[in-house]
């Protein structure tokens, strides 16, 4: 009968537990608020005007944040068809086809101009993403002048 009378140890065992798990779970909360949240990336946001004619293609922006060309894809698709007319699948890929422009700012416009084109009176389909985000900026039909 005297073992289980003896009985002084277990409450202050259990405690030390629950605090020892307890610092364990504040430090790792603490650890992914340090390192491992960062603020996320931000879409640029633009007012995009497109135009197309059977010789070229122009972005102008008429407002918002300016757009790094290099960070942008853009997709031109005919509508018909899904035939692509140009499509920019890197960083970097525009600089050499919209006339050299790197920036596209607000009041600014860029040209490409078509290697193989679309007819006039074609519908095309211009879609914009930014490519750091992956968000899409822009969906836009367009009908060839």
């Amino acid at each position: 009968m005297k073992n289980f009378k003896n009985e002084e140890a277990v409450s202050p065992v259990i405690g030390v537990i629950l605090m020892v798990v307890i610092t364990v779970i504040i430090a790792a909360i603490m650890a992914v608020f340090a390192f491992g949240i960062g603020a996320p990336d931000k879409t640029p946001q633009a007012n995009l005007k497109f135009t197309a004619t059977a010789t070229d293609f122009k972005i102008s922006h008429s407002g918002g944040e300016p757009l790094i060309l290099a960070n942008e894809k853009i997709i031109i698709e005919d509508a018909v068809t899904s035939g692509t007319y140009y499509d920019t699948t890197a960083a970097g890929a525009l600089l050499s086809t919209f006339t050299g422009v790197t920036t596209l700012a607000p009041g600014a416009s860029a040209t490409h101009t078509w290697i193989s084109g679309p007819s006039s009176g074609d519908i095309i389909i211009v879609q914009v993403v930014d490519i750091p985000t992956g968000q899409l900026i822009s969906d836009t039909k367009v009908t060839v002048q």
